[in-house]
């Protein structure tokens, strides 16, 4: 009886471990996504400033797109990292 308890917890701390583990993964899948829409972000400011009214307006809605992204992947790997604990 013993035996088969001792089993049993060792399955439930390495299955929890391994959801710990998939939760750390997404977070920082998520984290590079936001660093990479964050970037983004930042090459469509730099090319509105550099271009004439239409580019000014597809360059400032790709900024607002890419730094809604960013926030929305920086929330859930915030949120991956709170599961994890």
């Amino acid at each position: 009886m013993n035996k088969t308890l001792i089993a049993l917890a060792t399955s439930l701390t390495l299955l929890a471990a391994g959801t710990a583990n998939a939760q750390i993964g997404k977070a920082a899948s998520e984290a590079t996504d936001a660093a990479q829409h964050k970037i983004d972000e930042k090459q469509a400011d730099s090319k509105a400033k550099k271009s004439g009214p239409v580019g000014k307006a597809v360059n400032n809605v790709k900024s607002g797109y890419h730094k809604n992204r960013s926030k929305s992947s920086a929330d859930k790997a915030k949120q991956s990292l709170k599961n994890a604990g």
